[in-house]
C-alpha cells in the first residue's frame, strides 16, 4: 500500500492503480490516472464505481492547491452533506478526505450521463422549436432552483457548464460546490465568488446605495437570465477581453437586444430577470417560471385587444 495513501477512508493497493474511498461505510474507487470527465477551477471529476455493485459514480477531487484552505474544506464538507432529492438536481453521496485539515478532498456523488446544455442547444440550432426547448429547460432548471431556495441555499454560480442535460431530455443542475447555505469557494481574481461572465452585481459589489448587498435567491435569478439569454443569442452578452470590463458590463451595462435569436417578450422577461437591483427583479424562481410560460402564450387576438380596452 502507498503510504500517501494509508488513511481509515482513503487507500491504494501496492500495484493498483485504482485510489478506493469509504464513504458511510461503503467503499468507492476511481483511477485517477484516468482522463477527467468534467474539470474547473475547483477540481477534477473523475468516473469511480461503487465496489459492492460495479455501477457508474462520479468522483469530484479538489485541487490539491486548494484542498488545504479551511474554508474550501468546510465548503466541500457543506456541497457533500447536501442530501437533496430531486429529479432535476443531482445526488450526493458522500465527502472524504485523507485527514480532516489537509491533504486530498473527494466528492463522491451519483453519476449522470448527459452533456452540458449549450452543446446541447447547438444540435438544434435550427430548429423551428428551438426556443420552446431552451424555454423548457430553464424552466426545469427554475424547478431545482425552486427546490433548493426552499432549503436555505443559494447555488451562487450558474452557467451552461453547470446545466446537464441527459439522453437529450432530462435537466439537471450540477456542481453546488460554492452554494451559500444561509449565509464559497470560487473566487475570481477580483476576490469575489462566481464566474465573471454571469455574476449579479451583488457578487461583484460589497455597498449598493450606501448599503451592503446580499447574497440571495434574486442572485441566481440574475446568473440564470444570463444563461437563458446566451443560450437564445449563442453568446454571452457580458463577456468582454477582460475580467474587470466583464465585471463593469456586469455592474452597469443592460442586456443588448437580439431581435433575430430572442422573441421581444421573452428579452422582457429576461431584462428584468437581469435588472441591476436585486428588488426590481422576479423575487422567486416560480415567478421567474410562471413569466417564462406566460411569454410564450400566444398574443391575444386583436378583438380581444379591442374589448378589454
Amino acid at each position: 500500500m502507498s503510504p500517501a495513501y494509508q488513511s481509515q477512508t482513503v487507500r491504494q493497493r501496492r500495484g493498483d492503480p485504482y485510489l478506493y474511498l469509504q464513504v458511510m461505510g461503503e467503499w468507492y474507487c476511481y483511477n485517477p490516472m484516468d482522463k477527467p470527465v468534467g474539470s474547473g477551477a475547483m477540481g477534477d471529476v473523475y468516473i469511480g464505481y461503487r465496489c459492492r455493485t460495479g455501477s457508474r459514480i462520479a468522483v469530484k477531487r479538489v485541487k490539491d492547491f486548494y484542498a488545504n484552505n479551511k474554508m474550501i474544506r468546510e465548503r466541500a464538507q457543506q456541497e457533500a452533506s447536501l442530501a437533496f432529492r430531486h429529479p432535476n438536481l443531482v445526488e450526493m453521496i458522500g465527502y472524504c478526505e485523507y485527514a480532516p485539515e489537509y491533504g486530498p478532498i473527494f466528492i463522491l456523488s451519483n453519476f449522470v450521463q448527459g452533456e452540458d446544455i449549450d452543446k446541447y442547444v447547438r444540435k438544434f440550432d435550427s430548429s423551428p422549436t428551438r426556443i420552446e426547448k431552451i424555454c423548457h429547460a430553464i424552466v426545469s432548471v427554475l424547478d431545482a432552483l425552486d427546490y433548493v431556495h426552499s432549503r436555505g441555499v443559494i447555488h451562487r454560480d450558474i452557467k451552461p457548464s453547470n446545466i446537464m442535460v441527459e439522453q437529450d431530455s432530462n435537466v439537471r443542475l450540477m456542481d453546488l460546490g460554492i452554494a451559500r447555505m444561509n449565509g464559497g469557494n470560487k473566487f475570481s481574481s477580483f476576490g469575489f465568488i462566481g464566474t465573471p461572465e454571469y455574476s449579479a452585481p451583488e457578487q461583484i459589489l460589497r455597498e449598493q446605495n450606501g448599503a451592503s448587498v446580499q447574497i440571495n435567491a434574486t442572485t441566481d435569478i440574475y446568473e440564470l437570465g444570463i444563461t437563458f439569454y446566451e443560450l437564445l443569442a449563442g453568446k454571452n452578452p457580458m463577456a468582454c477581453k477582460t475580467e474587470a470590463e466583464t465585471l463593469t458590463r456586469q455592474m452597469k451595462e443592460p442586456l443588448p437586444p437580439c431581435p433575430d435569436r430572442i422573441p421581444s417578450r421573452l428579452l422582457s422577461v429576461i431584462r428584468r430577470a437581469t435588472e441591476k437591483e436585486q428588488i426590481r427583479r422576479y423575487q422567486t424562481a416560480r415567478d421567474f417560471k410562471e413569466a417564462i410560460k406566460n411569454a410564450l402564450l400566444p398574443e391575444p387576438a386583436p378583438w380581444w385587444k379591442f374589448w378589454t380596452g
